[in-house]
């Protein structure tokens, strides 16, 4: 990361229901984090979507992110990640540009495929179909984006459909950011996603990448950045918006954040394991191995200083998406605390 740039640093939604949570516990622990998050003066708040699991039970992101945009006023609010094969296009379109006018501009436009086979047959959607509904999802919504209306007939979408009333649907309402919001393509480990990104000039955001791993792909995002003519300007930029999703506490002591955090976060590590994945493997690892690891970030306001100063310097990327409820299990209570003193505490020693 450049010296002169000035580190980004996000918060993270995942609304799951563990044995000691309500629904309404889980709905409801999201839109208050973020907007606790809005008064601190974090820069941006992300959320999950899911279906059919009580991994998570945000199956449409933009529903809480139109909540949460009404209700903060400063905080960039975006999708980690809307799950392209699984939504109609224009429908998508119409319904991320309107978060977009309602916040006034302020809308991160997180993108991914979806890994789940359950959530695909839950909605009767080929997994065998995946990437090119993707791919051709992402070019309907870019192009109505872009020019404020869509004609497109792909394999499997066509927009309009069959009539002679209309030869292209105009896009209501129009984004607010020009031409497009800020679009972020969400990276388990893997370099084919991170590569297509670099090409299409998106920032991106990493999802569970060691730090070795991490600095790898910083690296092979630039020379394919590169290769696909962008400026050393522009990919800087790109990577100093870009992030890693890091499961984060801050308490008194490291010995404290420990024993506060490892009862939720392991329940999450165990329904994880229980969930099928295209082409991703889970790891079968202790809370210590975990911590050791450096997959999560634990400790005292100086201890995560430290630690969250050398992610940046070591891996090159700009922001970080703190994820305070890791697991969607923690007591809110103390979720909100943590996030306060990292504000105050851990954030004015970076």
């Amino acid at each position: 990361m450049s010296s002169a740039s000035t580190p980004r640093y996000g918060v993270f939604a995942l609304s799951t229901v563990p044995p000691w949570h309500s629904h309404n516990v889980a709905v409801n622990k999201a839109l208050e984090q973020i907007k606790h998050a809005d008064e601190l003066g974090f820069e941006d708040a992300w959320v999950a979507e899911h279906n059919g699991r009580k991994f998570g039970i945000t199956a449409s992101a933009q529903l809480l992110l139109a909540a949460a945009a009404a209700a903060t006023t400063r905080i960039r609010v975006g999708s980690a990640v809307s799950r392209l094969p699984m939504h109609h296009p224009l429908r998508l379109a119409e319904d991320y540009a309107y978060i977009d006018q309602l916040s006034s501009g302020r809308l991160n436009f997180g993108i991914g495929k979806g890994y789940d086979p359950v959530e695909f047959q839950a909605y009767n959607i080929d997994l065998s179909e995946r990437e090119e509904r993707y791919n051709e999802v992402l070019e309907i919504v870019m192009q109505a984006w872009r020019t404020g209306k869509v004609n497109f007939q792909g394999k499997y979408y066509q927009v309009p459909g069959a009539g002679e009333t209309i030869d292209e649907v105009e896009l209501f309402p129009e984004v607010f950011q020009k031409p497009i919001p800020p679009t972020y393509v969400m990276v388990s480990s893997s370099e084919e996603s991170l590569r297509s990104a670099a090409r299409q000039g998106f920032a991106f955001v990493l999802g569970g990448a060691t730090r070795e791993q991490a600095k790898s792909l910083v690296e092979v995002y630039r020379e394919e950045a590169r290769a696909a003519g962008h400026s050393f300007d522009a990919i800087d930029e790109n990577l100093a918006r870009s992030s890693q999703f890091k499961a984060t506490h801050v308490a008194d002591t490291a010995e404290q954040a420990r024993r506060e955090f490892r009862e939720g976060y392991m329940w999450f590590v165990g329904e994880k394991k229980n969930r099928a994945k295209v082409g991703l493997s889970i790891e079968d690892l202790t809370f210590e191995q975990y911590v050791e690891r450096k997959m999560l970030i634990l400790g005292s306001p100086d201890d995560v200083a430290e630690e969250v100063a050398s992610f940046h310097s070591y891996t090159g990327l700009g922001g970080l998406v703190l994820w305070f409820d890791g697991g969607g299990s923690q007591p809110q209570e103390q979720v909100l605390q943590s996030m306060t003193t990292f504000a105050e505490k851990v954030r004015p020693q970076l």
